[in-house]
């Protein structure tokens, strides 16, 4: 009998799948799920032995009894839908009602159908066909209570398909799109049979649209998707990776995207520019399309990142046609600008050790010599010669003083050693012990000192010591780059809460952009073997610190061969 052996494969499918998902313990709701393979056997079962019936009450008592699984398979599906979808638990108080209560009643109702003939009407009838037995059923007012509450049920169900799919990530969207699809099969083919009459080997389809959904399922197993969770984790991958990852064909053109991709081909790409014309990505994709591998180099900078280029070949298995590639971008901005200041500070270190034994070597050399020509000389050596010497070689060990102290103040910057005393200070005394000491500097190149001082008395919150350390480089700097019998000019001026120490010089100058030299460390302007004045290229590097901690700042104007202004600032006092 064709409708009988319908049946006994059905139900051995659907068993099959039910042996398969017991064995997968990462499926949410998997009991729910169970239990519904369980009702579809039973009803299939059900439906099996009415179809192959001798007599009327066997196929009439069956039909009834039938109702169990009929009303159980919804429920135990709208379940495992809740859980699987919302990732939430069935309520408890919802288990007892429609798991126990209502296929209870329902069943109850249709079983003594025959006493009140208020689910089954007398009209129904067992009937003789070619394809075999079959009852043809007079629908009462229960049985339509019965199939509105499990129409309630499924589209429950449908409901909770629906809103999975509005929300899903777009790794699991299609999987959603799928359920809710197996959701409304077996109501459409529920409505088809009550409204249309339409029937399946003379019986009710339903039962076997169940089955078709539940194959629907079978194929989304062997498809390897929705109930694989490890199928779901690879999407989920794929979609939320912070990488952009292209899947390309064997010319090169994109074919798909995930969404850290897609946004920086909207940032970056002309939109109706193909892949391989995508900036410095392009060429490595038309290598690959050409020779089937990367190129030997394969970072590139897209807009303000860096990326390093993988690609895994895509084949139908081993030995078969290639059909493309996955073109991952892994995002090195952080890694390359770590190796940036890697560099650059092994080029400040050289510099320093350069700067450095350089800058120690000149005053040694002038100490020592000083010292053997007094020590060789004897009483050669006159008075005058002795006095000179002597200023010589105490010059040069001033010099190593400052050198040493600029070191040790650099290394202590960077921690706690390096303190601040904020006491309230007139400014103008500094400036002006600054400027006395200043003109002590280098005395034979005859520089002279024009210091204007406002008669109001301007008070800042500072360090004496080392604002007067800030004031010293400053001036230092003017004297060692003006010319012999040039002129350095200071000034002390207010303006919005603000004290402003200018001091301008008439040497050589600072060329355009040179700002971030001037302020960093163990550099210089001029590092070239003739330059004409020498240091350690640590004194503005402090300058810069020590009024960062007082809440200030320093800036310069200047143009070769025109001179250069300073400009310190400083918060008043209220």
């Amino acid at each position: 009998m064709p409708a009988v052996e319908l049946v006994i494969v059905t139900a051995t499918l659907v068993t099959v799948l039910g042996y398969w998902v017991r064995g997968h313990s990462s499926l949410p709701g998997k009991h729910w799920f169970l239990l519904a393979i369980l009702a579809m056997d039973l009803w299939l079962l059900s439906v099996g032995v009415e179809l192959s019936a001798t007599s009327a009450a066997c196929a009439f008592g069956v039909s009834r009894w039938a109702w169990i699984g009929f009303v159980l398979l919804p429920t135990f599906w709208a379940f495992f839908l809740y859980e699987y979808a919302l990732g939430a638990k069935v309520p408890r108080w919802l288990v007892p009602l429609c798991a126990g209560l209502a296929p209870a009643l329902i069943t109850l109702a249709a079983v003594t159908s025959g006493w009140h003939e208020k689910f089954y009407g007398p009209g129904t009838k067992w009937l003789l066909s070619a394809e075999g037995a079959y009852v043809q059923s007079d629908h009462g007012p229960l049985f339509f209570i019965a199939i509105t509450y499990l129409y309630m049920v499924i589209m429950a169900a449908a409901v909770v398909a629906g809103r999975a799919v509005r929300s899903a990530n777009p790794a699991v969207r299609s999987f959603f799109l799928k359920l809710f699809a197996a959701t409304l099969i077996p109501m459409v083919a529920n409505l088809a049979y009550i409204l249309g009459g339409i029937t399946l080997f003379n019986t009710d389809p339903t039962p076997f649209s169940f089955a078709l959904s539940l194959t629907l399922v079978v194929w989304l197993v062997a498809d390897n998707r929705w109930i694989d969770v490890n199928a779901i984790a690879r999407e989920l991958l794929f979609y939320n990776s912070t990488d952009p990852v292209f899947v390309v064909d064997p010319s090169g053109a994109a074919i798909e995207t995930n969404p850290a991709a897609a946004d920086l081909l909207r940032r970056e790409a002309d939109p109706e520019a193909p892949l391989s014309a995508f900036g410095e990505l392009g060429p490595i994709i038309r290598y690959l399309a050409a020779h089937g591998s990367l190129p030997d180099v394969t970072d590139i900078q897209l807009g303000h990142r860096h990326f390093a280029v993988r690609a895994h070949a895509i084949s139908l298995g081993a030995g078969q046609k290639q059909v493309g590639w996955a073109v991952a971008l892994l995002d090195v901005t952080v890694q390359k600008i770590a190796a940036e200041k890697a560099i650059a500070a092994e080029q400040m270190q050289a510099q320093f050790l350069a700067t450095v034994s350089h800058e120690l070597r000149t005053p040694l050399t002038v100490i020592n010599g000083a010292l053997g020509l007094l020590s060789q000389g004897g009483a050669k050596v006159s008075d005058a010669q002795k006095a000179r010497l002597l200023a010589k070689a105490a010059g040069s060990s001033e010099t190593l003083t400052t050198l040493v102290n600029d070191l040790i103040d650099t290394q202590s910057l960077s921690s706690a050693e390096f303190s601040i005393d904020l006491q309230p200070a007139a400014l103008a005394p500094l400036v002006q012990k600054a400027v006395a000491r200043a003109e002590s500097l280098q005395p034979e190149k005859d520089i002279r000192f024009r210091c204007e001082m406002p008669e109001a008395v301007l008070t800042v919150q500072a360090d004496a010591e080392r604002l007067g350390q800030v004031f010293g480089n400053v001036l230092s700097n003017a004297v060692k780059f003006s010319a012999p019998g040039g002129q350095v000019e200071v000034s002390l001026q207010q303006s919005e809460g603000m004290a402003h120490v200018q001091v301008s010089d008439s040497g050589c100058g600072i060329p355009p952009g040179a700002e971030e030299q001037v302020f960093a460390p163990f550099s210089q302007v001029d590092g070239s073997d003739t330059k004409v004045a020498y240091g350690s290229g640590l004194g503005m590097h402090i300058t810069r610190q020590i009024l960062d901690r007082h809440g200030g700042s320093i800036r310069y104007v200047s143009a070769p061969g025109v001179g250069t202004t300073f400009t310190i600032s400083l918060p008043l006092v209220a």
